[in-house]
């Protein structure tokens, strides 16, 4: 995965955010996130990873996005919600115990129904 043999022996960090949309290195999107503030959550994944590497550790990023509840009102779209919440509520441990070893967990989301709970 393009990581030095001798570093893989560091405490491993999870980071897991709500990442979404896609931007190009100079900052035109190339592709929406559901959440305004998706864009920002990328640089600041990036940032806590550095600064975690910096502290010895290896830092591991998973995302776990979520709809925009406000961009579904009106529709029929807000009625797949709460359903996704709950699987989320499920997936967010499943991603946390993939790393067994960890020495931590950092959330990063954009909205507060986002956050891993």
């Amino acid at each position: 995965m393009g990581w030095d043999p001798a570093e893989v022996g560091r405490k491993p960090f999870l980071i897991l955010s709500t990442q979404g949309g896609i931007r190009a290195p100079d900052g035109r999107p190339i592709a929406l996130g559901y959440h305004t503030g998706h864009w920002e959550i990328g640089l600041l994944v990036q940032e806590a990873a550095e600064e975690l590497r910096s502290l010895g550790m290896v830092p591991f990023a998973a995302y776990c996005s979520d709809p925009c509840d406000g961009r579904t009102q009106g529709t029929t779209g807000m009625f797949d919600s709460l359903a996704f919440r709950k699987r989320r509520g499920e997936r967010v441990p499943r991603l946390i115990r993939s790393l067994p070893l960890r020495r931590g967990v950092l959330g990063v989301a954009t909205c507060d129904r986002a956050c891993p709970r």
